[in-house]
């Protein structure tokens, strides 16, 4: 039957095969929670702000919720205290659901100017941690509980339509930053020189890319929950939520590079000398302080005000990739033959 979930109800008995799927996706999952931890640290030097602490909350709740997994899938916990487990696994599940949704929110403001869009979707989130988590939560402890078989079908039906309304959930806020990104971009085509209008494109097709992955991943998930891959799907759900974590991690910097390369092309040279200057310290040079500041370059307008949040709010290792760029600088001199210039190079 399509409603009979494998291993959703307490002391569930599973195959060495499906052991062996719990066992190494959970596994790397653990993995990759260490390693975002150490990206997060080494990255950010402003430990603070909604997109820091929300990326924190949901890599640390894929750790929570694949521990009580573990705990309850190789029945490590006697089933009188089922309580422990599944406690475990509602808190980490609503850390790491509602956490990926609240990092993706967190970074639409980069490119959304729109005060009511992002009002809509934060009252999206809100309102399905009350109408799909809680219920879901309480099913859950009724699941594994003693009086277990009047709960599993609800469950597995609840299950079911939580799975769907946060995949559709998530699909809208990547949409939506997508689409304002790509507004972005096309309202600096026209001022956008070759290099930069190339760059451009490649920061779009990235998005894009990036966001089908994340697409087909849910749509696994979506998959084995239908099956009544309870156990699977759960294993693979921790496994996939660090994996879209890294890819988000890797679309914000796409976009704070891009931001980047736009502001240093009208802005002359780089100070290559200074390895502690803040690569976002661009309001002297973007923000209008004068009369004769509002004239600046169209170019500016969209992407100052881009590169203005970024500074604020995500302060990203200065001088790592000021040593990139000083590594790069150097190449290119050395292969043209011509001597260094040791207070400035002007970037290609």
């Amino acid at each position: 039957m399509w409603l009979d979930d494998i291993g959703s109800r307490v002391g569930s008995q599973l195959s060495r095969p499906v052991t062996y799927v719990i066992t190494s996706f959970l596994s790397i999952a653990l993995y990759n929670v260490v390693e975002l931890t150490f990206i997060l640290l080494l990255t950010f030097k402003r430990r603070k702000g909604l997109y820091f602490w929300s990326f924190v909350v949901a890599t640390w709740g894929i750790a929570v919720y694949s521990i009580g997994f573990i705990l309850k899938d190789f029945n490590l916990v006697d089933n009188a205290i089922s309580y422990f487990y599944v406690t475990l696994i509602v808190v980490g599940w609503c850390a790491m659901v509602t956490g990926q949704s609240m990092v993706l929110y967190s970074r639409l403001h980069l490119v959304v100017r729109h005060h009511i869009m992002l009002r809509f979707i934060l009252g999206m989130i809100i309102c399905d941690v009350f109408l799909l988590q809680i219920p879901t939560v309480i099913l859950c402890y009724g699941a594994n509980s003693s009086t277990s078989d009047r709960f599993v079908l609800p469950y597995a039906i609840y299950e079911r339509i939580q799975v769907t309304v946060f995949f559709i959930q998530e699909s809208i806020i990547s949409g939506v930053y997508v689409y304002e990104t790509f507004r972005l971009l096309r309202s600096e085509d026209e001022v956008l020189e070759g290099t930069h209008r190339e760059a451009a494109r490649r920061l779009m097709l990235h998005l894009i890319l990036m966001n089908i992955i994340v697409i087909c991943l849910d749509i696994a998930i979506l998959v084995l929950e239908w099956a009544g891959r309870y156990a699977a799907q759960t294993a693979v759900k921790g496994f996939i939520y660090s994996v879209k974590l890294k890819l988000e991690f890797d679309i914000l910097n796409q976009l704070v590079t891009f931001v980047y390369h736009s502001h240093t092309s009208n802005s002359g040279n780089l100070d290559v000398d200074s390895s502690s200057r803040n690569l976002w310290d661009m309001n002297q040079q973007t923000e209008p302080n004068t009369a004769s500041g509002r004239h600046l370059h169209p170019r500016h307008c969209a992407w100052a005000s881009v590169a203005s949040r970024v500074r604020r709010d995500f302060t990203i290792s200065a001088e790592k990739k000021m040593s990139k760029i000083i590594q790069y600088a150097r190449k290119q001199s050395d292969s043209s033959g011509s001597p260094q210039d040791q207070g400035s190079v002007r970037p290609t």
